[in-house]
C-alpha cells in the first residue's frame, strides 16, 4: 500500500499568468505557498482484477476506462493501468471546488503514488510537469500550472513561467521573523460556496481580458514579493486588493453579489485587502488584517468558518505510517 501527502497551497498574487504566453513581455509569476492542509492519495494492488475508487463517492468497476472520475481515470491510463488497483482520496478540508489547488493537489499526489507503486523515482521538477500535461493536456482542463509546481515543490516560492517555455521555482527569501510577522496578519474564511474552477477560467479564457491583464498582474506579484522581503508589509493588503480588482474584471464569475459583499464587510471591518483563491466563484476567502483589527474581522463574518493555518515546507512526498 502506497500512501502520499502532497499540500494544498494559497496563491496571493499572480493568478492568471501561471502559463506561457509569447505575447507578453514579461514572464508569468507567482507568489504562492503551501499549508499545512493536505490530500492524501491511498494506491493499493487490488485482490482481484477490477477497480475501486472512494473519494466522495465510490465507483466499482471491471476496468479503468469505465471509470467516472476525469482525473484518476486520465493518470491510471497515463501510467497504462487498465485493472486490479484501488484508490481512496482523503483531505483535511472541504477541498473540491474550493480555491486550494486541489485538482492539481490530487494530480500530482496521485502521480507520486503511482511512480512508487511501479517502483520508480520522480524528482520535484518532472513531477510538476508530468502532473501538469496529465491535467491540462489529457483531461483538458483550461488551467494554469501554478498549483502542480507549488504542490510538488512545497514552500513559499516565486514560480516564472519564461517566454522559452520553461518554468523556474524560487524560494523566496525572507527571514522567519518576518515570515511569522507577515502570517500573522492573515485570516482565511471558508464561503461555503464551492465552485468547478475549469468552468470559471474557461469562461475567462472567452473573455480575452486575460491578456491585458497578463503583465499587470505578473508585475504585481513581483511588487508583493518586493515589499514581502525587503519593504512595508503593510503594503501587502493593497496589492492583494488590487490584485483582486484586476481578476474580478477579467469575467462577472469571478465574483457575485454575494461574494462581493462578504469582501465588502471584512473591509470595512478593517481588513487591508484580500481575495477569494483560485480562480474565483467560491471557495476560500483570505484576508490580510492587522492582529489588533482580526477580531472586529471575525465578529463581522462570524457565520462563516474562519479556517486555523500554517504555512507548509514540504512539497509531495511518499507518507509512512
Amino acid at each position: 500500500m502506497i500512501i502520499t501527502k502532497t499540500p494544498f497551497r494559497i496563491s496571493f498574487v499572480g493568478g492568471g499568468t501561471d502559463h506561457f504566453n509569447p505575447l507578453s513581455q514579461v514572464p508569468g509569476r507567482v507568489i504562492c505557498t503551501t499549508i499545512n492542509k493536505y490530500m492524501y492519495v491511498v494506491v493499493n494492488k487490488k485482490y482481484d482484477d477490477t477497480v475501486r475508487l472512494s473519494y466522495s463517492l465510490t465507483e466499482n468497476v471491471n476496468s479503468v476506462k469505465q471509470l467516472d472520475h476525469l482525473i484518476i481515470r486520465k493518470t491510471l491510463e497515463n501510467f497504462k493501468i487498465n485493472k486490479g488497483i484501488e484508490v481512496l482520496t482523503i483531505a483535511d478540508i472541504p477541498s473540491s471546488g474550493s480555491g486550494l489547488g486541489s485538482s492539481s493537489t490530487l494530480t500530482v499526489g496521485l502521480t507520486k503514488a503511482l511512480y512508487e507503486f511501479q517502483k520508480k523515482k520522480i524528482n520535484k521538477k518532472n513531477l510538476s510537469i508530468e502532473a501538469s500535461n496529465i491535467e491540462i493536456n489529457k483531461c483538458k482542463k483550461p488551467i494554469g500550472m501554478q498549483d502542480h509546481y507549488a504542490a510538488a515543490y512545497g514552500g513559499l516560492n516565486s514560480i516564472l513561467f519564461k517566454q522559452n517555455k520553461t518554468v523556474s521555482v524560487n524560494k523566496v527569501k525572507i527571514s522567519n521573523s518576518r515570515l511569522l510577522n507577515f502570517k500573522s496578519h492573515l485570516i482565511m474564511f471558508y464561503s461555503g460556496i464551492n465552485r468547478k474552477a475549469d468552468k470559471i477560467l474557461g469562461k475567462i479564457k472567452k473573455e480575452k481580458k486575460e491578456n491585458t491583464h497578463y503583465e499587470k498582474l505578473s508585475i504585481l506579484a513581483k511588487n508583493f514579493e518586493h515589499e514581502l522581503t525587503k519593504g512595508n508589509l503593510l503594503n501587502l493588503g493593497h496589492i492583494l486588493n488590487e490584485n483582486w480588482m484586476l481578476k474580478k474584471n477579467l469575467h462577472k464569475s469571478v465574483s457575485n453579489i454575494n461574494l462581493d459583499n462578504i469582501y465588502d464587510r471584512a473591509i470595512s471591518a478593517g481588513a487591508m485587502g484580500g481575495k477569494l483563491l483560485g480562480a474565483g466563484g467560491g471557495g476560500y476567502f483570505l484576508f490580510f488584517v492587522k492582529p489588533e483589527k482580526q477580531k472586529d474581522v471575525k465578529k463581522k463574518l462570524s457565520k462563516f468558518q474562519c479556517i486555523d493555518f500554517d504555512f507548509s515546507n514540504e512539497g509531495s512526498i511518499i507518507h509512512n505510517v
